[in-house]
């Protein structure tokens, strides 16, 4: 009798133990996607309404490529407008026409307002950074 409550115990002890390991490793795999899963570029698309999307969430490390669909140049520049001292080096520094890309890595997190500098207060976005 009391071998058999000694391999129960045993028994259950190891039933346990199998069962941690294999939420652990479920828990490790489901972080390991979400990892993956991080987009590391993005794209916005200036067109004659203003910036699509307005508002993008990425990761820190993540490049975002601007495109210029619409006919009229654009200039991406961080906030505030006319400094664009908001994000240092958040800046095309001229003007894109149609078809032209600008491309920023942002490798500091937090929350960044920018414009298009020939119509600051019409076009205007956000990017969030994690």
């Amino acid at each position: 009798m009391k071998r058999s409550v000694v391999l129960t115990i045993i028994f259950g002890l190891i039933l346990i133990a199998a069962a941690a390991a294999l939420g652990l490793m479920i828990k490790e795999k489901r972080e390991g996607e979400k990892v993956a899963a991080k987009p590391t570029q993005a794209q916005v698309e200036i067109t004659k309404d203003g910036f699509s999307p307005a508002t993008i969430s990425v990761n820190k490390g993540a490049t975002i490529t601007w495109t210029n669909k619409d006919t009229a140049p654009h200039w991406v520049a961080s906030d505030p407008h006319p400094t664009h001292t908001g994000l240092a080096g958040f800046d095309s520094g001229e003007n894109t026409s149609q078809g032209e890309t600008y491309s920023f890595t942002f490798e500091k997190s937090g929350t960044f307002t920018y414009h298009d500098e020939p119509n600051p207060l019409k076009f205007q976005g956000t990017v969030i950074v994690k």
